[in-house]
């Protein structure tokens, strides 16, 4: 399975002759996604939690020759630190590197941190196809400028542990001081370790797999592996379901031929990509509970109109949307339904729609499952929504960007 989810990562995202391709990681907060917008805008900008991946190729600076990096960034905003590490683990094979954004000033999440690079690495090193490589990685010690951040001497020791055998460095950077600072000499590092990589490889054989128990009984449904495999039957299923202005005609004539949740994140992609928020939230809310109240006689897993859940997977689904590599972005609100393999490159980068119980992040199952709550809008009762207000001041800030190129 999981070479399989490879060979369709790079078949979408082939890695390009001048690019090496690394993934940003780290727990949440620790400044990963404002570090790769500084990269590629030369800027800061203000970021919110990231969902899904953000996905950039930006230039980096360096000492020596230019380094062109495809950079990955690794969310935490929908999900558990631990549980996005997990999934991220069938991604990592097509990284040339790693790098590790840990919040210095943040003392009591280093704990964390450790076991999350600890668990990363091993299920990494478990894959035969990465069990001989080097992976170079980078610790960036970020807000290193912070009055009470631990000092770099106590982070060596720290992640020394964790990383005995590998090939890493670790560096202190502070990526929202002005100007940033420590980043030319942690990227010299990376250059120079991605040259020893690619012509060295490890003496010693794959690491133990570290996994997390599960009842026997009853599976975890969540668990990254699951997940996963879910995720790569759903790639497959977009190459042979019907087109997308098939898809809707089924939609709006009750004759869909299956009612599960590909099927509403699918529905929730072409209407919202097509016609934006506010018109496409419209016109999904009338038209599934119009398709649900006609086939509810009819088909016994069409549950009944439920206002919260459809709210909550119409805002997950935008943000996704807005969360794409803008070469990959569909024209949102142009009119017309984006392809079948936008769709397909809409679930790489944002692997977590597959997850029909991501609403347990934001709300418990008594506040979500109240008649309230099916009947109206109700707030999370765990944390807020992932919210625009962040990600659009990104989008905007880019493309002033680029035209004052």
């Amino acid at each position: 399975m999981a070479s399989t989810l490879r060979s369709l990562i790079q078949r979408i995202y082939p890695s390009g002759s001048n690019s090496e391709r690394a993934v940003i990681a780290g727990l949440g907060y620790s400044g990963k996604t404002t570090l790769l917008y500084y990269l590629k805008l030369g800027e800061i900008v203000t970021t919110i939690p990231s969902i899904g991946f953000n996905v950039e190729t930006v230039d980096v600076p360096t000492t020596g020759k230019k380094l062109s990096l495809e950079l990955w960034d690794i969310g935490t905003g929908c999900a558990s630190t631990m549980h996005m590490v997990r999934m991220l683990r069938y991604y990592m094979p097509n990284a040339k590197a790693l790098i590790w954004v840990v919040d210095s000033n943040f003392r009591e999440g280093l704990s964390e941190s450790l076991e999350a690079l600890d668990v990363l690495l091993k299920e990494n090193d478990a894959d035969p196809e990465s069990a001989d490589k080097h992976l170079p990685v980078l610790v960036l010690a970020n807000k290193a400028d912070m009055p009470n951040s631990m000092k770099l001497d106590e982070l060596r020791v720290a992640f020394s542990k964790q990383l005995s055998g590998r090939l890493f460095s670790i560096y202190s950077t502070s990526v929202t001081s002005s100007p940033p600072t420590g980043l030319q000499e942690a990227f010299d590092w990376l250059a120079l370790a991605l040259d020893i990589a690619k012509t060295t490889k490890k003496g010693s054989g794959p690491a133990p797999v570290v996994q997390q128990g599960t009842s026997a009984s009853r599976p975890n449904l969540r668990e990254p592996s699951l997940l996963a495999k879910k995720l790569e039957e759903w790639l497959h299923r977009t190459e042979s379901d019907s087109s997308p202005e098939d898809f809707i005609v089924q939609f709006t004539t009750y004759t869909l031929p299956t009612w599960d949740h590909y099927t509403h994140i699918r529905l929730a992609f072409l209407i919202l990509a097509a016609n934006g928020r506010q018109k496409g939230k419209d016109t999904l809310f009338a038209g599934l509970a119009s398709y649900i109240d006609h086939n509810s006689q009819n088909q016994t897993n069409v549950r009944g109109f439920h206002f919260t859940m459809t709210y909550f997977w119409i805002q997950i689904v935008h943000f996704a949307i807005q969360n794409l590599p803008e070469s990959i972005r569909p024209a949102i609100g142009a009119g017309t339904y984006p392809t079948s393999e936008d769709f397909f490159r809409f679930l790489l980068v944002n692997p977590h729609v597959v997850d029909g119980s991501l609403w347990t992040e934001y709300y418990s199952k008594e506040t979500i499952m109240s008649p309230g709550a099916k009947a109206e809008m109700v707030l999370p009762n765990k944390k807020p929504l992932p919210s625009m207000v962040g990600r659009d001041t990104i989008v905007a800030f880019g493309a002033k960007a680029i035209a004052a190129k």
